[in-house]
């Protein structure tokens, strides 16, 4: 479980975000809430939340301000803003600050969902083992590689992921990385991506209470319709006869 610490002058909308959080996206704690920049420093200094979200306007001490103090004195923490001004100086500043997303109010369920899903993914991604005594350098040198592409796209899986685009990342032939792909792992490309795609949507299902076409949408889908139609071919269950099970409930 997560921890994260929600900065916001409007108590009505800290509470929508906290139930947001909580009951629907899953797996976050919110531990703290501050209505303004002031605040929220202070109450850092006893809280240390892995992730902070946090308004622009608030009155004492606005959210650049804050962010540009936290900087100072927790530079890797994770932050997002949640703002209702699409102004392009203050996503140029907050982006100096080194934020990790600036999303716009009202808030998209799954844009939030998306952004913190990021965050999960970027401090959750396992590493291969070592590579074994006398391994061969070009063998080594396939494995990093192969670990880098499956980096790549567990960060993409809401997104298109192609074969051609993976192959440019890491500067190879596309075809050549789908028999290196295939080599290393046993799968081929599509059906990793396949599968990966589907271990995420049963995660958001049995994690979260997002909506089917949300959950879809998080999972690389575009049509709920497909979405379903796959997910039931690759598990013989509806995403909502998944959820159901007693070992899926919350």
């Amino acid at each position: 479980m997560h921890k994260l610490f929600l900065v916001e002058d409007e108590a009505l909308i800290r509470a929508g975000l906290k139930h947001l959080i909580e009951k629907v996206i899953g797996g976050y704690q919110v531990v703290g809430e501050a209505e303004n920049g002031r605040l929220a420093l202070e109450a850092l200094k006893s809280v240390k939340p892995d992730v902070l979200i946090t308004d622009i306007r608030m009155n004492e001490m606005n959210g650049l301000e804050l962010i540009k103090r936290i900087r100072d004195q927790y530079p890797d923490m994770y932050i997002l803003i949640l703002s209702g001004y699409a102004d392009f100086e203050y996503a140029k500043q907050a982006i100096k600050y080194g934020i990790s997303d600036y999303l716009l109010k009202p808030v998209d369920r799954t844009e939030l969902a998306q952004a913190l899903g990021d965050f999960k993914r970027r401090h959750g991604t396992q590493s291969d083992p070592e590579a074994q005594p006398g391994e061969g350098e070009s063998d080594q040198k396939g494995r990093q590689l192969i670990r880098k592409v499956k980096e790549l796209v567990a960060l993409r899986l809401d997104q298109e992921i192609s074969l051609q685009y993976m192959a440019e990342q890491v500067h190879l032939n596309h075809q050549y990385l789908s028999v290196l792909f295939k080599s290393e792992t046993g799968q081929n490309f599509t059906d990793y991506v396949s599968q990966c795609r589907m271990n995420r949507a049963k995660q958001l299902l049995k994690e979260s209470n997002l909506k089917i076409y949300e959950v879809a949408k998080l999972s690389g889908y575009l049509s709920s319709k497909h979405f379903m139609a796959v997910f039931k071919d690759y598990t013989g269950k509806t995403p909502s006869q998944f959820r159901e099970q007693p070992d899926c409930n919350r």
